[in-house]
This record gives C-alpha cells, structure tokens and sequence, in this order.
C-alpha cells in the first residue's frame, strides 16, 4: 500500500518539519510507500492531489483548515479518491477537533494507524468545496485578514483582535434566499452554512445536534440591527447557539440560492473564496472517506 504526506510548513507555529522523520517512520509500518510534498504556495496541495493523489491508498494532511480545505478540493476533482487522515497543526483546526484528532503527533498517528473511518459530506458552493463553513459578508473576512506573524505570536486570540477593529461596522447585504422550503428575503449582516458543531473555535449549541453525514447543512442568517446590535447578536450566537433568537434565523437545508443585490465576498473553511452575486451551495452526501477518532463515530456519523 501506498500513502502520501502533504504538508505546509507554515502552519500553527511552524514546527512540521521536525516531525516527518517520525511520521514517515510510523507510516512505514503500515504502508509499503510514504512520498512527501511540501507545500509553498496556496494552492499547490490541491493541484498536486488532482495530479497524483490516485496512485496512493492513503492522503495524509499536515496542517490547518486552510491546508485541509485545499485537499478536500483536490480530492473532489479525481474520481480515484484515497482515504483522506489529518493531523492538525493550525491556529484554531475546527475540523480536527470535531474529528478529535489531536494535535499531538503520536496520538494522532495511533488514530490514523488504528484507520477507523467514516464517510463525511462535503459542501459545493460554486466549483468549490469546503469541510465544515461557509461566511458571508465582509464581517468574515477576520479569517483571512489575521497576518500568519499574528496568528503564530496570540492564536486563537488573533482573531478577537482583528474581530475588534470591526466594531463600528455594520454592513448590510440585501439577499434572497432560495431554499427546499420557500425564500428568505431580508437586510442581513453575516450569513452562515455550516457542516459540524465547530466554527472560528467556537462550539455553538444546537437544537438538533449535527452530524456529518446527514447531507444538511445549517443556515445562520443573521439580520441588520441597528447601531451596533448585528455585531453583538454574531457574538451572542458563538457563544449561546441556536438558544439565542434575537435578530436571527436558523434553517437547515440540503441546498440553496443565495441573489444579492451586489458582489458579496464568500469565505469557505477560512479562506477567502470569491465575491459574487449570484451562488448555489449544495451538500453532497458522504463524499469522501475520512480517518476519525472511534470515540466520535456515533456522536458525528
């Protein structure tokens, strides 16, 4: 059997590099092949999947969200899908801890060795896919925004402090919603879809708690307030979820259309995607093969 690494060495604190001996090591034990390939640049993880990942029987990231998100995109591009394991290295890896894989290196590879896996949906919006969150609104791009120098010096914390530079806006987008169930018309600050219970480092509660095979996704819309109440009703549900009803609307699809007035930026698991006026986003159930902790498999699957 054969697997390969893909890695970017400037995830989390930078300290990838100084473990692949070790990784490669463990690997062995199981795979007859292990083949690295060192991410430079945005992108090239998912470019390298489409152009090699169907030779191997397993694709293990190194890395971030963002790392993850870039092979979740190479892989929906092959027809030949390897079972995809992860091991987080990034500032908050929503995904990993949903998955509970540790980022501890030797725990994570006894779960990637003991290979317990599940089938997990992926979501399209467009011809991109993400994991776990789409944002939409200019409020998302905190994501994106926080330098790597930030994020390596303050984690998680780098986003609150970006978050604060935000506090005087209050952005509105005029958009209609198509759904399975009828159309949502109304101002709105920030609106989200996402796949998991995690996002941003949150956990935000829900009333149907989530799994990740189910092929439904949950809509957050959240309205225009006035002054500075959008910003604080965002904040109000990351920390109380779907307890929270002021100022916001909670639906669950399987797909939807998404009009607006102007172009909206879009970003998926993180990273920014697009600015447009016009997206579908769809669910496509149980997608790809992905390495879990067992602990989770009736929790999420």
């Amino acid at each position: 059997m054969k697997a390969l690494i893909c890695y970017n060495p400037f995830s989390g604190k930078q300290k990838i590099e100084k473990y692949l001996e070790y990784i490669e090591q463990r690997l062995h034990t199981k795979f007859e092949v292990v083949d690295l390939f060192r991410s430079l640049y945005e992108k090239t993880i998912t470019r390298y999947i489409i152009s090699f990942a169907s030779n191997y029987d397993l694709l293990l990231v190194i890395g971030g969200d963002g790392s993850l998100n870039e092979a979740v995109n190479g892989l929906m591009n092959i027809e030949n899908k390897p079972t995809l394991a992860y091991i987080p290295m990034g500032t908050v890896n929503d995904v990993g801890h949903m998955l509970k894989l540790n980022k501890r290196i030797k725990k994570c590879l006894d779960i990637i060795l003991e290979g317990h896996t599940a089938k997990m949906d992926v979501c399209q919006i467009e011809d991109k896919y993400f994991s776990y969150g789409c944002g939409i609104g200019k409020f998302t791009n905190v994501s994106y925004d926080v330098p790597g120098m930030a994020k390596k010096k303050f984690g998680r914390m780098a986003y609150f402090i970006e978050a604060a530079k935000h506090l005087q806006a209050n952005e509105k987008m005029t958009l209609k919603i198509e759904t399975e169930d009828g159309i949502v018309e109304d101002n709105f600050y920030v609106v989200l879809a996402l796949n998991g219970r995690r996002v941003a480092g949150f956990k935000p509660h829900r009333d149907v708690k989530p799994k990740l095979n189910d092929g439904i996704i949950d809509l957050t819309l959240i309205s225009i307030a006035p002054l500075r109440l959008s910003l604080y009703n965002l904040i109000f549900f990351f920390l109380l979820g779907e307890r929270y009803k002021i100022g916001i609307k909670y639906i669950k699809i399987n797909k939807c259309k998404i009009i607006s007035e102007e172009e909206i930026p879009y970003n998926v698991d993180g990273e920014y995607a697009f600015s447009k006026k016009e997206v579908e986003i769809k669910v496509i159930k149980e997608a790809i093969n992905i390495i879990v902790n067992k602990k989770i498999l009736k929790k999420y699957f």
